[in-house]
């Protein structure tokens, strides 16, 4: 009912002034950003307990890859008479573990890193040298700016003039010369 209408046009519509109006769109505004943001929040909240586990899990995960592999192995050896019988052999292997959990526990914390912000480039300030000064210094600084200009003016006009004169002074080069005898 009163998307791409303008203010003028929904007050008349309701029967209210404009600054009203005006008041009204302000409020919505207000709470349309707040919730937005609470629910921002309350996504980044969630994403960080997700990555939070998920770099649990990745480094449980690390450190049981680097326990002792323990193998059982049995055989039967056969012998003469009584001496056959089976063997059971244990071996333990040392593990350095798997890297490949370290990684996702990497990017996991990349995640986080990005999810609060931390990653982002720093925000620089663009800070104008003539907001300090006063009035009188202003006018001055106004003053040399403006013969800078002029004096590049005139160094462009005489380059312009320059560049453009013709090559044959007695003619003109919108003038044609006369293929006529």
């Amino acid at each position: 009912m009163l998307a791409g209408r303008t203010q003028h046009q929904i007050a008349a519509s309701l029967g209210i002034s404009q600054p009203a109006v005006s008041k009204i769109e302000r409020r919505i505004e207000e709470r349309l950003l707040s919730d937005a943001a609470y629910k921002t929040e309350r996504q980044r909240a969630r994403q960080t307990l997700q990555l939070r586990y998920i770099y649990g899990e990745a480094l449980d995960a690390w450190h049981g890859s680097k326990a002792d592999a323990v193998r059982r192995r049995q055989r039967k050896s056969e012998g003469v008479g009584s001496t056959g019988g089976s063997v059971a052999e244990v071996v333990a292997e040392n593990q350095h573990g798997d890297p490949r959990y370290l990684e996702v526990a990497r990017k996991a914390l990349g995640d986080l890193r990005d999810v609060w912000g931390v990653n982002a480039p720093e925000r620089i300030e663009a800070v104008s040298p003539f907001a300090t000064m006063p009035d009188s210094a202003l006018t001055a600084e106004l003053a040399l700016q403006d013969r800078l200009l002029e004096s590049v003016a005139i160094d462009i006009t005489s380059v312009t003039t320059t560049a453009m004169a013709p090559s044959d002074p007695t003619t003109h080069p919108s003038e044609e010369p006369d293929d006529q005898p």
